[in-house]
């Protein structure tokens, strides 16, 4: 992947070849978003937003043909990376997630509304089928939560978005940092920690959002992915502290995929935590008495 990177890094043309390239292969998108943050991050806007408008040709022919993941993608990931290159701070870009988040739920609500009317009906059909196999009545629930599956839909949809971008801009800081400033990223990223006051509120907002207004489910997961970013930085950091190897950050991916239920909101609520007690500071004194 380095070499990629420094490929794009030779020129606007090899930059705008690769960017639009990879933005005609709807799976590998991210790449495309990564190529053009790195560009944003290390050159500039003026130079990232050229080699976007290229790339982002053919994310609004995907998008005519109903795929609108690639344009959505590489325009999140590149806001991301001007807000990053312009604050040098992953908790404001992080915050950023937020809104948005809001813009590409009301993208999908607008222009995709079939898609997400399919998946809701699956959705809604599970549920039928599993309470009438529990030998309940279906009908009166599933009329209450018909508009509930469909803003949880939406923002999970919005969720795997943000995710993407956060991926892309990841491996275009760690690209950004292996050609110009080695092991700067993994300073860096180890030093994310929300302040106490928005790590309460984006936990407060997960939790008690949807009970005072439903629509707001929508942004209910976008909200947990700093606080997840956060607290994925702390382990990393931890590890790192205490020389415990790699075996335990491949242990917590593995466990994050296979067990999302129960380690997601583990990591999440650990974040919280983090931003209280300060874990790191804490094993970094130990480790210095020790």
């Amino acid at each position: 992947m380095r070499a990629l990177a420094e490929l794009a890094m030779r020129g606007p043309r090899q930059a705008i070849a690769l960017a639009t390239v990879f933005a005609c292969i709807p799976m590998l998108f991210w790449v495309s978003a990564a190529i053009i943050a790195l560009v944003v991050l290390r050159r500039g806007s003026s130079e990232g937003l050229k080699i976007f408008a290229w790339a982002a040709l053919p994310g609004i022919v995907w998008a005519g043909m109903g795929q609108l993941s690639t344009i959505i993608g590489l325009t999140t990931t590149v806001a991301l990376a001007l807000i990053l290159r312009q604050t040098v701070s992953w908790q404001k870009t992080l915050l950023a997630l937020l809104p948005a988040g809001a813009i590409i739920a009301l993208t999908l609500a607008q222009l995709a509304p079939q898609q997400i009317a399919l998946v809701s009906e699956l959705v809604i059909t599970f549920v039928r089928d599993y309470l009438s196999q529990a030998g309940q009545n279906p009908d009166d629930l599933l009329a209450t939560i018909k508009p509930l599956v469909q803003y949880g839909v939406i923002g999970v949809v919005t969720w795997f978005n943000l995710i993407s971008c956060i991926l892309g801009l990841v491996l275009a800081r760690s690209w950004q940092a292996q050609l110009y400033n080695p092991g700067g990223f993994r300073d860096e990223f180890h030093r994310i920690r929300l302040p106490v006051v928005i790590a309460s509120g984006l936990l407060a907002f997960t939790v008690l959002s949807a009970a005072f207004a439903p629509f707001l489910l929508v942004l209910v997961p976008a909200a947990t992915l700093p606080l997840l970013v956060a607290g994925l930085s702390m382990a990393h950091a931890l590890v790192q502290m205490r020389k415990m190897g790699n075996f335990w950050l491949t242990g917590l991916y593995i466990l994050l995929i296979l067990v999302t239920q129960l380690a997601y909101p583990i990591i999440v609520l650990t974040a919280c935590l983090d931003s209280v007690f300060d874990f790191r500071t804490r094993a970094s004194n130990r480790l210095h008495r020790g």
